[in-house]
């Protein structure tokens, strides 16, 4: 069976650089090597739905005697009364995970979760299965970063690719993926790093709303009071379901009022996990350090300054005062609270108008 290695790249660099060790044996016996760990399964659902931008909106953003309840770059709020507006309400394709194989009852997921897909937990040395039903009215997979996989459990559509690599319609697939000793943290980091899975039948999967996390865990430190976000510009534009959006949630809408410029803006929202502006009421930090997982995804206006007001911020060791997150990057920040209490701010603050805001609380 062809095995694809993702650290092709890492290989290239590692031989072209230092060629007379052969690191490749390496890593050929950790690709061959079994896993020893648990196998830990996830059912996960993809389902079509409407999700709202604003459901989580800080409330003290309203702004008194404004037109709009709070004032955001380009967009148009659901808040008014005016029909024309376009609102925060479009149908997405989000992951879902259940509890068992039956797929009756779904697990219940933080609010600041937002549209993020489940969060997939697991040490190094163990195998992630994934039960996966496409229940949406188009083509879908996962596709993992970081971690190994078989050729026909990549996930991703391309020439020459494995014939089952797209999952139709109400149709099931089990994805099969090992955590190999490289997908977990290293020596300069803390228990755990983290990596993203995503639809990948087209590169605008992301916008229908299809991504989600891994988080690699050391043997022995698995944890679930982490947090993890993913941030990036959320465009309706290329989302395959604009159109029934547009046609449904939107009927009304008098295009004639605006140039194709602002309609094209108001479809896109700066977010934290699908959210824009918001404050979710279960995103609380103890007054200690936490490991804070950043996912970059999006295209090159998704570069951007990530910072936490009053925290110590550190990564790889090193205290920062901001991370530069690019798409498709990931990062893992150790998080210290300066205060044993309040409401501070995390994203990217110096664009806070863009709505790539998200606050948590500090508690003892």
């Amino acid at each position: 069976m062809r095995k694809l290695l993702y650290y092709h790249l890492l290989l290239f660099l590692i031989i072209a650089v230092n060629a007379e060790n052969d690191y490749f044996d390496l890593l050929q016996d950790e690709f061959e090597a079994k896993p020893t760990g648990q196998v830990r399964r996830f059912y996960i659902t993809v389902e079509e739905e409407i999700w709202d931008y604003a459901s989580e909106m800080d409330p003290n953003l309203n702004v008194p005697g404004e037109k709009f309840s709070f004032i955001l770059i380009a967009h148009f709020y659901l808040q008014s009364t005016d029909a024309n507006m376009l609102g925060t309400r479009y149908y997405k394709a989000l992951y879902h995970e259940y509890k068992d194989s039956s797929f009756t009852e779904k697990k219940k997921r933080f609010s600041w979760q937002g549209n993020m897909g489940p969060i997939l937990r697991a040490e190094v040395g163990d195998i992630i299965q994934v039960y996966f039903w496409n229940r949406a009215s188009r083509d879908y997979t996962i596709h993992p970063h970081g971690i190994f996989y078989e050729f026909e459990m990549e996930g991703a559509i391309f020439k020459g690719a494995y014939e089952e690599s797209s999952i139709g319609p109400n149709q099931n697939y089990t994805y099969t993926w090992n955590v190999l000793p490289r997908a977990g943290p290293g020596p300069n980091d803390g228990n755990s790093i983290v990596w993203g899975y995503h639809s990948h039948v087209y590169e605008t999967d992301i916008y229908a709303g299809l991504y989600g996390a891994i988080v690699v865990y050391k043997t022995g430190s698995i944890l679930n009071d982490q947090v993890v976000t993913s941030l990036f510009v959320s465009d309706e534009n290329l989302s395959p379901y604009i159109a029934k959006t547009m046609s449904t949630l939107r009927p009304d809408l008098d295009k004639t009022k605006y140039d194709e410029t602002q309609l094209y803006k108001a479809n896109q929202f700066s977010c934290v996990n699908g959210l824009i502006s918001s404050a979710p009421k279960d995103l609380i930090v103890k007054n200690n350090s936490v490991d804070w997982h950043l996912l970059g995804w999006g295209t090159y206006w998704d570069v951007r300054f990530i910072k936490w007001e009053s925290s110590e911020v550190s990564l790889n060791g090193d205290t920062v005062d901001y991370i530069r997150l690019m798409p498709a990057s990931f990062y893992t920040a150790t998080v210290k609270p300066a205060k044993d209490h309040g409401q501070f701010k995390f994203g990217a603050l110096d664009n806070e108008k863009e709505g790539m805001i998200m606050k948590y609380k500090v508690s003892v």
